[in-house]
Formats: structure tokens, C-alpha cells, sequence
């Protein structure tokens, strides 16, 4: 995949700052690979759309519990998270109605002390409450590929937004941006809060749930979903500068809204240095510090092949591809695929 600065990586990002409840940590990444792959979505067949992957090189269509954790590298600068991260690929359409890929070149994930566990009476969460690391296995999805408005009232709409970066200026919208940008910054806020038993549900998200009484990024767990763990925020950063007509970026699965806009997580970290870091990346220096676990190995964010290789086909890669690949038309409405994996019906 093409390098990118992981210095200017880290500038774009959001800067790291000193929150009231202290922790936070940012792993920087390169891309890894971009493909029809979803191993949670779709486990061992062809996604139904293209997605942008950073993290382990393991990823693969059919990833087991111990898959991630067991990869051999990562293209992200803390080595040992081996964790996925992916989100759709963003696309130009051309004149002509060929389909352009839009230079995807990296991420980052942020791990931050925002929710807490729930307690009956609880309206507020303390000043020294410490969320749980993500558990070891975990899996989750937000957003919806298939969305293509918006309600503004709901915690799960609102964790879905797009940043246009210019030289001297900088707008937010829950859509895609509806200006030129030199960059776009595509994030992503997961659930916080677990319902402390599964790893996984049907749906990849049930078993997951924003906040009950606060914003969707901080705030008490609800009764169901009462364990809180370290929230989990992506920015996906492109090069959008080449391509002014921003009314023509697209998503892989055929959204010229950004509405769409999803994130897939699987947990690949050395877990026990994960579960460390709400003890020794809280101090003055925070993840600065030399006895911060999750620098154990800590390295630069290095580009690398997936070990197994993508799917082979025509995602954009070479040049513009006639259709999106999986054949998505661009649509202001949602169009159900139907695709029968291991006796389920997919999107």
C-alpha cells in the first residue's frame, strides 16, 4: 500500500489532550489493505463492498478468536495491537461514470476514558471512574451501510461524521462534506458500553450500546449494557484535493450521502498490556510515559501486505473501475443485497 507521513498522520489527528478522567492513547496506522473484506460481516466469502483496512496483517476473510492477536506485524506504530480496523472505501465518480479511488492514506484510533458502569440512581459518572479494557476477542460494528438519512436525535447517527481539512479552515457534518476539501477525515465513535457476556452478537452490534444518560461519546451505561470499557474512535483520513467536484465522492457500497458511513472493530491487542494502561498511561505524562504498557515494542507505523491475499479482483487499484465493485449503484435510498453466508442472509 502507499506510504503515508506518519508524522503528518499524527498532525491531522486530533491532538492529544489532558482529559478530565486522564487516559487517552492514539494508535497511528498505515494502510494495510483495501479489498471486498469483512470477516465479521461476511466470514469466508466476498463483502458485499470495499472497505479500507489498517491493523495486523492477519486480516482475512475468515478470522477466528485468536486470528488477530496472532498476526505476524501491524501497520500501526504501537506493535502490539494487532487489532483490525476498517471502514468503506471512498470513491470519485468520473464524467464518464467510472469509479475512482480516492487516495486513502491512514488512520487513527483513538482508546479514551469517556463512559462508565452502571449503577441504579447513577446519573453522573465520578471524576475517578476507569472503564474496562476491551475484552480479549471482542468484535463490533456501528453505523449502518444502508442508511441514507439522518435523525440528529440518535446517539448511534450522531457517532458517524466527516471533517473537511483546508489549509486555514476546517467544517464537521454528519454528511460527507458539502464543499471542496484538501483532505476529509471520515470517524467513527464506537459503543462504550458491553453487556459483559458476549463477544459477538447476530447483528455484530446488539451486544454493544451507546450511553443512557449522556452524549453518545461519555457518559453511564444502561442497565442492559452495564459494563463500560474504553471508548473506541477512528478517523479514516483522504486525499481529496484532486477532485473539487465533492458532490461526486461515493462510498464503496454506493452512498453519495455519507449517512452510511460504518466502522468494523476486532480486538488483536496483547491484552494484558492493554488492561494495564488505565494504571500506567494515567500519570502526568499519560501515554508519554516510559512505564506506559501499551509502548511495549513501540515502533512507527510501517505499511505492510496482508498476510493472506485479497480477494483477486478490480477494486480501483489499477485505475478506474467501470462499477462499484459488488456492483453498487449510487443510490439516495437504501437498496437491500441479499447474499446467503453460512445460512444467514447479509447485507
Amino acid at each position: 500500500m502507499p506510504s503515508f507521513n506518519s508524522a503528518l498522520l499524527a498532525a491531522l489527528s486530533l491532538p492529544l489532550i489532558k482529559l478530565a478522567h486522564g487516559q487517552i492513547f492514539t494508535v497511528n496506522c498505515q494502510p494495510l489493505t483495501i479489498q471486498r473484506g469483512d470477516p465479521i460481516v461476511n466470514p469466508g466469502a466476498i463483502s458485499a463492498h470495499v472497505h479500507a483496512v489498517i491493523g495486523g496483517t492477519a486480516f482475512q476473510q475468515t478470522m477466528g478468536l485468536d486470528t488477530a492477536v496472532n498476526a505476524k506485524d501491524t501497520t500501526c506504530d504501537k506493535k502490539i495491537d494487532k487489532s483490525n480496523y476498517w471502514q468503506p472505501q471512498l470513491y470519485h465518480q468520473n464524467a464518464d461514470g467510472s469509479f475512482e479511488l480516492i487516495h486513502f492514506q491512514g488512520a487513527a484510533a483513538y482508546y479514551l476514558n469517556r463512559a462508565c458502569d452502571y449503577e441504579e440512581g447513577l446519573t453522573r459518572c465520578a471524576a475517578d471512574f476507569a472503564p474496562a479494557a476491551p475484552p480479549a476477542g471482542l468484535r463490533m460494528v456501528t453505523g449502518n451501510p444502508m442508511r441514507r438519512t439522518i435523525d440528529e436525535s440518535l446517539f448511534e447517527h450522531q457517532a458517524m461524521q466527516h471533517v473537511c481539512l483546508n489549509a486555514d479552515s476546517s467544517s464537521q457534518t454528519y454528511s460527507l462534506p458539502k464543499q471542496s476539501c484538501d483532505r476529509m477525515r471520515a470517524e467513527t465513535f464506537f459503543p462504550s458500553c458491553w453487556d459483559g457476556v458476549n463477544l459477538d452478537s447476530d447483528n455484530h452490534s446488539s451486544h454493544m450500546a451507546y450511553p443512557a444518560i449522556g452524549t453518545y461519546d461519555s457518559g453511564v451505561c444502561p442497565e442492559s449494557h452495564p459494563k463500560a470499557i474504553f471508548s473506541v474512535f477512528y478517523e479514516f483520513f483522504y486525499d481529496t484535493s484532486a477532485y473539487k467536484d465533492f458532490n461526486k465522492w461515493v462510498y464503496a457500497m454506493g452512498d453519495p450521502t455519507g449517512y452510511g458511513l460504518h466502522g468494523d472493530f476486532i480486538n488483536g491487542w496483547d491484552q494484558t498490556a492493554l488492561e494495564a494502561a488505565i494504571e500506567t498511561c494515567s500519570g502526568p505524562d499519560g501515554a508519554y510515559s516510559p512505564d506506559c504498557s501499551i509502548n511495549k515494542n513501540a515502533g512507527s507505523a510501517v505499511g505492510f501486505d496482508p498476510e493472506i491475499a485479497a480477494p483477486v479482483e478490480e477494486v480501483g487499484l489499477n485505475g478506474p473501475v467501470a462499477t462499484l465493485p459488488g456492483n453498487n449503484p449510487v443510490t439516495m435510498t437504501p437498496i437491500m443485497k441479499r447474499s446467503t453466508v453460512a445460512g444467514r442472509v447479509k447485507l
